[in-house]
């Protein structure tokens, strides 16, 4: 065994990831199951702790917007108190992650109980139908990568960010190399850097319509900031011919390429694709071990990118496939509903959609297996 080879759990791994990011403000509120990040970045010298979840947003706000790198985690019940400030974070371009550990609901539900019930929850957060980027791990591995990414998307698109990850995930303990850990170089968000007089706060905007950031405060020029609709110099204004290129620009980056792929495992010749994500993803990946060891040919789609649901991602691995199997750990078949309304099935060959759901405990490889079906005679 390697002497950096060690028992961890996700927790460690997402506080290690966000040190690698840089993040230098950690402010959070303790709930089930994401204390144990709470009290890692704690631990670690970058946390402090909020009297609740509202005044975490705030201060994560006010970090951000003086140049502070930002994270907090919470689960549903937090998350939803910081919807508000999610809001006032995107409006505002405040690039912030927020690490939001799924438990089964609704309201307090069960805490210590797996669930991935809070994908659209966290796509539409924000009101106004501007929904934020929502990554997710594929397994506990990548837990400390994945946090990379996400603060780098964060600070790429000053945009807030959700880490989608599950109680399974985070509390739960696996051997892992860390000398094995791929933790991405951290990226800086752009910069203002021309002359002082003509900066605007929300102008010169990049080739992915970012403006570039001065901290608030900064002595050299006015940063004029509001989470209302508003003009190039931060003016507020009606949604007017000047205000409303300032609004439509926050819709997600169309550019696929800022965003993490997929982990793939495609088959020649499989008329059927498997997705999965999150824990879900562990049991997926024996379903299809298990169906090509019955000679079934059968592909395997884990996205680290549930929003967007980024078509060009996606659609090459539904080349030839006719069945498409979503196992995902809720009632209703959330994911598979997103993938539904953004029409990446359009123009392929499939022709059934099965969803492997449920509630309360982990979906069964074996259950995923039989939606793959038999060798076709």
């Amino acid at each position: 065994m390697s002497p950096r080879t060690a028992l961890v759990e996700g927790a460690s791994l997402v506080a290690r990831g966000a040190l690698h990011a840089g993040v230098d403000l950690f402010v959070g509120y303790p709930i089930t199951p994401a204390s144990g990040i709470y009290a890692e970045m704690i631990r670690l010298g970058v946390g402090i702790a909020a009297p609740d979840e509202i005044t975490a947003l705030q201060y994560l706000l006010g970090g951000s917007l003086a140049g502070r790198r930002a994270m907090t985690a919470t689960s549903g019940p937090g998350f939803l108190l910081m919807a508000e400030g999610l809001g006032a974070a995107l409006a505002m371009e405040v690039p912030l992650v927020v690490v939001l550990v799924q438990r089964v609901g609704p309201a307090t539900g069960s805490a210590t109980m797996n669930a991935q019930g809070d994908v659209l929850l966290a796509a539409n957060v924000v009101s106004g139908g501007f929904p934020v980027p929502v990554l997710c791990p594929p397994d506990l591995e990548s837990c400390a990568g994945m946090t990379v990414l996400a603060v780098n998307l964060a600070e790429r698109l000053r945009t807030p960010v959700v880490l989608l990850t599950e109680k399974d995930m985070v509390v739960g303990r696996r051997t892992v190399d860390l000398d094995d850990l791929v933790l991405p170089d951290p990226v800086d968000r752009p910069r203002y850097t021309g002359d002082a007089a003509a900066f605007r706060t929300y102008g010169h905007w990049n080739d992915d319509l970012v403006p570039p950031f001065r901290p608030a405060g900064d002595p050299e020029v006015q940063v004029r900031i509001t989470a209302s609709t508003h003009d190039e110099a931060g003016t507020l204004r009606p949604l007017d011919d000047r205000a409303r290129p300032n609004t439509e620009r926050l819709l997600l980056a169309a550019d696929p390429d800022v965003y993490p792929s997929p982990l793939e495992d495609r088959q020649n010749g499989a008329d059927t694709l498997v997705v999965a994500y999150g824990f879900t993803a562990y049991a997926a990946r024996q379903a299809v071990a298990d169906a090509r060891a019955r000679g079934r040919r059968v592909s395997l789609l884990v996205p680290r990118t549930l929003v967007p649901v980024l078509g060009d991602h996606l659609r090459p691995a539904l080349a030839g496939v006719r069945r498409l199997v979503v196992a995902e750990e809720n009632l209703t078949g959330l994911y598979r509903q997103a993938l539904l309304g953004a029409g990446i099935m359009l123009g392929t060959d499939v022709r059934e959609v099965i969803g492997v759901n449920g509630m309360g405990k982990p979906i069964a490889a074996q259950r995923i297996a039989d939606a793959v079906g038999e060798v076709q005679p």
